[in-house]
């Protein structure tokens, strides 16, 4: 995209100014990633102003700054434009690539996996496909419009996530990317205490057909067919996927390893294809079935989309299995949603290994449902003998505690008894805002320290 493309393409524009019309490479919104060719976009804030660093953003190579300070506008030097609201520039630049995309767009939702899907379904189709993946979880307003301003237009697929905060939000994504193509992973319970009971977070990951170009295609988890409207049904080509013998595409069996991975049947059409699956994980061969369907959808053969199953690694934080210096360390630490939390733990418990020990934290965005589901956590995790579990959180401090599961409220607390583990496996999962990464890093530090 050339500067004057992008100048056009938006709204709110004061004024600009182009001293050469250069190529743009990337957009970004964070001036310590720019390099020669990108665009920065300048945000204000609460706490920080971006504008200020405007300056440094058109030294390091910037091929166009995006201002909303008239003052710093005055006095930077090279391609700049001054706008109204920076967010809603961004967005209509990504509303410019989403307008001129030829390929086929497919967006997620879902109260858990969406990005393990969303990389699942890019890792099969990437076998024989040209696709743009919406990186990290770039699932909000902000997030959604960086991704689609980025998008490569030689692509025959670009995969997008969408998150929701609050009633709404799903919709508004939907009709800005306009999907060909949906998939609904699932409807737990996070974020519940942003709605109004499980039907109402329900209501709103359905809303992702809202924006569906010409009926398009809804892959969904066949446990959603009670929240199922006849609008939902009018707006999309519904197709389920799961253990139900009439869904699309169903999980026949799926047969842990003796190294603790899987091999799975999905049948589609009367015809089972197998699989195999390079991790723990059981929920994972859930989040295979949309992307094998999508495989097969788009013609690839079932080599092509085995081959991508296999290929799948998790992203950081989602479920990666490090190597410790002999410890299985599983990094769970980006989110940790009920049904994700329950079935991590269910397969710890299942995985061959002699010394098992399991760091959960606590669950963010559960206002109002913290005493029933941490309640139900304990409650499985009193039932996983083969597991030692280690609670963290004030949260969890009032219920019962039998002899597998210790409860502490302090990190201090928790990275000493982390720094007593010394084999086996270890499983790290809460949410984002618990900084339970922190605790796979002590970890790999300990381990260190006692090797040399």
């Amino acid at each position: 995209m050339l500067v004057t493309q992008a100048i056009n393409a938006m709204g709110g524009v004061q004024k600009s100014h182009v001293q050469s019309d250069l190529d743009i490479r990337k957009f970004v919104i964070d001036s310590r990633q720019v390099r020669k060719g990108s665009c920065f976009i300048a945000f204000k804030g609460e706490n920080a102003d971006g504008n200020i660093y405007a300056d440094r953003a058109l030294k390091a190579g910037a091929s166009l700054v995006i201002l909303c300070d008239a003052d710093t506008y005055e006095k930077v030097q090279g391609n700049k434009v001054l706008v109204n609201d920076s967010i809603i520039a961004l967005k209509d630049i990504g509303s410019f690539n989403l307008n001129r995309y030829k390929g086929r767009k497919i967006a997620l939702t879902g109260s858990v996996g969406k990005t393990t899907t969303k990389e699942l379904i890019s890792e099969v189709l990437r076998t024989r496909k040209r696709v743009y993946t919406a990186y990290g979880n770039y699932n909000n307003e902000l997030g959604v419009a960086i991704c689609a301003a980025n998008m490569k237009m030689g692509t025959s697929y670009s995969v997008f996530e969408m998150g929701s905060n609050s009633s709404g939000e799903i919709a508004a994504l939907s009709k800005y990317i306009k999907p060909d193509i949906c998939v609904v992973t699932g409807v737990g319970h996070a974020h519940i205490g942003r709605f109004d009971g499980i039907e109402g977070l329900a209501a709103e990951k359905l809303s992702i057909v809202e924006g569906m170009r010409n009926r398009g295609i809804l892959y969904i988890s066949d446990s959603c067919r009670r929240y199922m409207t006849s609008h939902v049904l009018e707006k999309a080509d519904v197709r389920y996927f799961g253990s139900d013998m009439a869904s699309h595409i169903i999980l026949a069996d799926a047969n842990r390893t003796a190294e603790g991975d899987f091999y799975f049947t999905a049948v589609t059409r009367n015809t089972p294809y197998c699989f195999k699956l390079n991790h723990f994980y059981s929920h994972f061969v859930e989040n295979s079935l949309p992307a094998v369907a999508i495989g097969l959808a788009a013609g690839l053969s079932y080599t092509d989309v085995m081959k991508g199953v296999r290929n799948f690694q998790p992203k950081e934080g989602r479920g990666r299995i490090k190597d410790v210096d002999g410890l299985k360390v599983i990094d769970d630490t980006y989110n940790a949603g009920f049904e994700s939390v329950m079935s991590a733990m269910k397969n710890l418990d299942e995985i061959p290994a002699d010394k098992k020990v399991a760091f959960i934290g606590e669950m963010g965005e559960i206002e109002g449902y913290e005493e029933m589901l941490y309640f139900k956590l304990m409650k499985l995790a009193s039932e996983l003998n083969n597991v030692d579990f280690v609670f963290v959180g004030k949260g969890f401090s009032r219920l019962e505690k039998p002899n597998n599961i210790k409860v502490v409220q302090t990190r201090e607390e928790a990275l000493s008894l982390i720094s007593e583990v010394k084999e086996g496996v270890v499983l790290f999962k809460a949410s984002r805002g618990q900084r339970f990464e922190e605790f796979v890093t002590h970890m790999e530090k300990e381990k260190m320290k006692s090797a040399v």
